[in-house]
């Protein structure tokens, strides 16, 4: 069994990210010790050292201090809004008859409160996603700490496997000679997360990136849903990873489709663009993508740039390539992305294979894509 290192509900895997979480205690400590976080001012001063590397932090301890401190100034922003409205109605009412060097200096208070209730603002909601993410996160990996505690306890863990009932029986159980589908059964992982939306398919996980999120799918009524609504159903325009809507997981489609945005912050799909450095890809060469009802692995093949093609030109539109009907359907699709990808003529796929495309925009044209091609390997 793995050993697993903890600091209050923080958790690590190594000694070495455990060492790193002592010293970020030892630093909010003496921050505590010193500094009394409730004076005016002193949070922001605090959030503002650590955001630009003044006071390093090297753990999810110091990331979680920093969404605390975000916190705080949620407070301070409420109560700047206020004021600010204040400011607004006293600047209102000044007569005409006021000194102009006097309505300059309100006029300069009221702008520099608005800029800074504006900034605070987006700080703290972009934080706010950030801690719902990271929730969503906790309790996938909750979930499985769950159900390995649990398989322990039933003894699978020591060898005890329950017996199963073979596949060929199973189909030879069905009416007049019919087979029956074997069931799919939810990873445990995920039981919450899919009752808490209905739409999850999967998890999306790139090792050593910022790309770990849920995976949804929208209904064919509204199938551009999750290009503007995160997880929760809110409206963001951050989105979420989606999976293309023709898309059938229980089906096995032979290419499956993941759209996400291409955000300035990096999150979502933000980071492909990475990739465009052979380096970055030759680092970050897995995909890990978990469906509902089993784990999938991945090795990135073809790295491309493409554009979106309009229903009066010709091109190709690697986004319409769901299944390969036929050896012919599949070698054209292959030779396609062969002549897009920036690493070469050569894409290590054959006929059969199953293949995932991760899909974001890339503005190095109009209209512009970006879309990496994996294969299936475990």
């Amino acid at each position: 069994m793995k050993k697993i290192y903890s600091i209050g509900r923080f958790q690590f895997d190594s000694y070495t990210e455990y060492k790193k979480g002592l010293e970020d205690v030892k630093k909010i400590k003496y921050i505590s010790d010193e500094m009394n976080i409730n004076e005016p001012g002193v949070a922001l001063r605090l959030y503002t050292l650590i955001r630009q590397k003044d006071i390093k932090f090297q753990s999810v301890i110091g990331d979680d201090y920093l969404l605390y401190l975000s916190d705080m100034l949620a407070d301070d922003f409420k109560e700047l809004s206020v004021q600010s409205e204040d400011s607004n109605a006293y600047l209102a009412n000044l007569g005409r008859t006021r000194s102009p060097r006097k309505f300059a200096g309100v006029l300069c208070i009221v702008v520099a409160v608005c800029c800074f209730v504006y900034f605070i603002g987006s700080e703290v909601a972009a934080n706010q996603k950030t801690r719902k993410m990271r929730e969503l996160q906790e309790s996938r990996e909750l979930d499985k700490a769950a159900q390995y505690i649990a398989d322990m306890i039933n003894g699978r863990q020591s060898g005890e496997e329950q017996q199963a009932v073979p596949e060929e029986e199973y189909a030879a159980a069905g009416t007049q000679g019919e087979a029956v589908q074997m069931p799919m059964t939810i990873l445990p992982e995920y039981v919450s997360l899919h009752e808490q939306n209905p739409d999850m398919v999967g998890w999306i996980t790139i090792p050593g990136t910022e790309i770990d999120y849920p995976v949804t799918q929208s209904g064919s009524e509204d199938p551009y849903y999750y290009l503007d609504h995160n997880f929760n159903k809110e409206e963001d325009k951050n989105g979420s990873i989606f999976l293309d809507q023709r898309n059938s997981l229980e089906n096995q489609d032979s290419n499956l489709i993941l759209y996400g945005h291409n955000m300035r912050s990096g999150v979502m799909f933000g980071s492909l663009k990475e990739y465009l450095d052979e380096s970055y890809w030759q680092e970050h060469t897995q995909i890990q993508f978990d469906t509902l009802y089993e784990k999938r692995k991945y090795d990135i093949i073809a790295v491309c740039l493409a554009k979106v093609e309009y229903q009066d030109e010709e091109g190709f539109r690697y986004y319409n390539f769901l299944n390969a009907g036929s050896q012919e359907v599949f070698e054209e699709f292959k030779a396609n992305v062969e002549s897009l990808n920036v690493y070469g003529d050569q894409v290590a796929m054959e006929y059969g294979d199953q293949l995932i495309t991760l899909s974001t925009c890339n503005n190095y044209i109009e209209d512009g894509r970006m879309f990496l091609v994996a294969r299936r390997v475990e």
